[in-house]
């Protein structure tokens, strides 16, 4: 009899229980917290195609289990500091590995608040910033750094309350968003004091965005990898291909090398593989360079001939 009453006892309680778990579910399981969305490294990169204005967004979000309630008005404001201490603590006194502020010229931002909607039911907002990419090098990372001022109602993510917007160039034939690679081949002939000297080359290029309709690629079979190059092996070995609206192809110096084109529209032009998808370069030109010749160096001039096929984009 008294184990039949404890029974009858429990069971009201455990049932109490139970409904208290499951009540526990029903509500919030982690509080509100605003939010600017980026890497570990605070970064958010935004590509932007150059020639022309276009538009990145920040986007800001709210953590927690539940559909925010009211509406929530997000203020931005620039941070003086986060540039200088992402650049410190990445390339210690390294100015030349620096990201750059972004130019005022290059960007609007027209507002700094943004709203997270009730009515919304997704749980974030974007904040547009208009950036106007030309004249930027693709050899340096151009950040603007922000940061959350205020929000009107929970609370701010002190670990995910900065920013820094990268602006990341690209063209048709080239971004600096992953590692863009041509597979060049054809045929080098080194014009030497003990005669000409031919040999067929195959080599992997990396080519950089410089304006809308432009590119950077090294000449020959001189290959660099983004984290080592210098500006010295830039301005010595680069060459700037322009795409031109007729499909041929123009080939000047981008530093101080000595670079001629060959031939004319027949022999330095670009089409687009129907099979693949692949552009494909056809270039003939000579350029000034370092060789050595019976133990010996000297400058002479190295005739190219070659075919340049854009290769699947990998990241670095």
């Amino acid at each position: 009899m008294k184990k039949t009453i404890i029974t009858l006892c429990l069971i009201p309680i455990l049932g109490l229980a139970a409904c208290n778990e499951d009540d526990q579910f029903k509500g919030e399981l982690y509080k509100k917290v605003i939010y600017v969305l980026s890497n570990d490294d605070l970064i958010f990169k935004s590509e932007h195609s150059l020639g022309e204005e276009s538009t990145g967004y920040l986007s800001l979000y709210c953590g927690g289990t539940e559909h925010i309630k009211r509406d929530v008005i997000v203020e931005m404001e620039p941070d003086d500091n986060l540039l200088y201490e992402y650049n410190y603590r990445n390339f210690d006194l390294d100015e030349s590995k620096y990201a750059l502020p972004l130019p005022r010229e290059n960007y609007d931002i027209e507002d700094f608040k943004t709203v997270l909607s009730a009515s919304n039911p997704d749980s974030y907002s974007l904040l547009p910033i208009k950036i106007r990419p030309d004249g930027l090098s693709p050899d340096k990372s151009y950040m603007i750094a922000m940061r959350i001022k205020d929000v009107s109602a929970y609370e701010i993510n002190p670990d995910k309350r900065r920013v820094l917007f990268n602006v990341v160039l690209k063209n048709s034939y080239a971004t600096m968003a992953s590692t863009t690679y041509y597979q060049t081949t054809g045929r080098e002939t080194r014009n030497t004091s003990a005669g000409d000297m031919a040999s067929s080359v195959s080599v992997t290029r990396i080519a950089a965005p410089l304006t809308k309709n432009s590119i950077r690629m090294f000449v020959g079979t001189h290959t660099y990898t983004t984290a080592s190059v210098t500006e010295e092996d830039i301005d010595r070995y680069a060459m700037t291909i322009t795409f031109n609206d007729d499909n041929s192809l123009s080939i000047t110096p981008y530093g101080s090398l000595e670079v001629e084109q060959l031939g004319g529209a027949d022999d330095n032009y670009f089409y687009v593989d129907k099979t693949y998808g692949h552009t494909v370069l056809v270039m003939n030109y000579r350029f000034k360079d370092n060789v050595i010749v019976n133990d010996a160096q000297e400058t002479c001039w190295v005739t190219m001939s070659e075919t340049s096929i854009r290769r699947a984009i990998s990241t670095p």
